[in-house]
């Protein structure tokens, strides 16, 4: 019960890593988890439904990259809670419909959109809840999502040079707000999964020639990593165990940036 009596947000909960975080927090006692997604109460599916309409879950819906909705969101969240202690942010996706790629073929509207979805998303919620945490006694704790490729490089398969960007600003910004606001007991990290068995990853999941450069990019067999796996770490970096960690970009990544 790592978080018994707190209340928690995660915003884009309603599939993958998201979804998964929720079920966990609501294992380990959180007392309220309020949860931000796209889809409203009537699009959701029987397993998110099934998680969601938990009694202690506080469900809305909100596109995270969009300043006034997520505004409106905190507004009704104060009415629902008296403190935020962790605020968990995982939305985000993939730009490559949109046409991000190699850095010389991205788009505009691939390079928009990784840095609304990914970049502004965070700035929102981030935003939101240190006005939260600041207020209150105790502090509170930060955990991004963000991904190894906004660590490293990648020769192939994995060329999405704005998606990488916006990756790579999730952890240079939680780093720089981490340092800053420590003095207000806030902590806050970024977790990087590697290559997960996701919605959104289900294009290179299928692919015979990435599941063959997994065994070398993610040596750790089963060689693609899961959303629980993730959910672990971002549980650790919440609670009370990890009290004097803020700052740090955690792979969880099978080995990716280890080489």
């Amino acid at each position: 019960m790592r978080l018994g009596e707190q209340n928690v947000l995660v915003v884009g909960g309603t599939g993958g890593i998201g979804l998964e975080t929720v079920k966990r927090f609501i294992a380990e006692g959180a007392s309220q988890v309020a949860v931000v997604g796209l889809e409203s109460w009537e699009q959701l599916s029987d397993v998110q439904l099934s998680i969601l309409s938990s009694p202690n879950v506080i469900y809305y819906q909100a596109n995270a990259a969009n300043t006034e909705e997520m505004d409106h969101t905190a507004s009704q969240l104060g009415k629902s809670i008296d403190r935020l202690d962790v605020l968990v942010h995982v939305a985000g996706i993939s730009a490559r419909r949109y046409g991000d790629g190699p850095l010389d073929e991205c788009t505009e509207e691939g390079w928009d959109q990784a840095m609304s979805v990914n970049v502004k998303s965070v700035y929102n919620s981030n935003r939101l809840a240190l006005q939260l945490m600041k207020q209150q006694s105790g502090g509170g704790a930060i955990v991004n999502i963000s991904s190894v490729l906004g660590m490293v490089g990648a020769r192939d398969h994995f060329t999405t040079h704005a998606y990488a960007a916006s990756r790579g600003a999730v952890i240079s910004l939680t780093k720089s707000a981490a340092v800053y606001y420590a003095k207000h007991n806030i902590r806050m990290n970024v977790v990087c999964p590697g290559l997960l068995d996701t919605p959104m990853s289900q294009r290179a999941i299928n692919d015979p020639v990435i599941q063959e450069a997994l065994t070398e990019l993610q040596p750790l067999a089963p060689h693609v990593g899961y959303p629980t796996d993730v959910t672990e770490a971002i549980l650790f970096l919440a609670s009370k165990e990890a009290r004097f960690i803020t700052g740090i970009a955690l792979p969880v990544d099978g080995g990716w940036t280890a080489q």
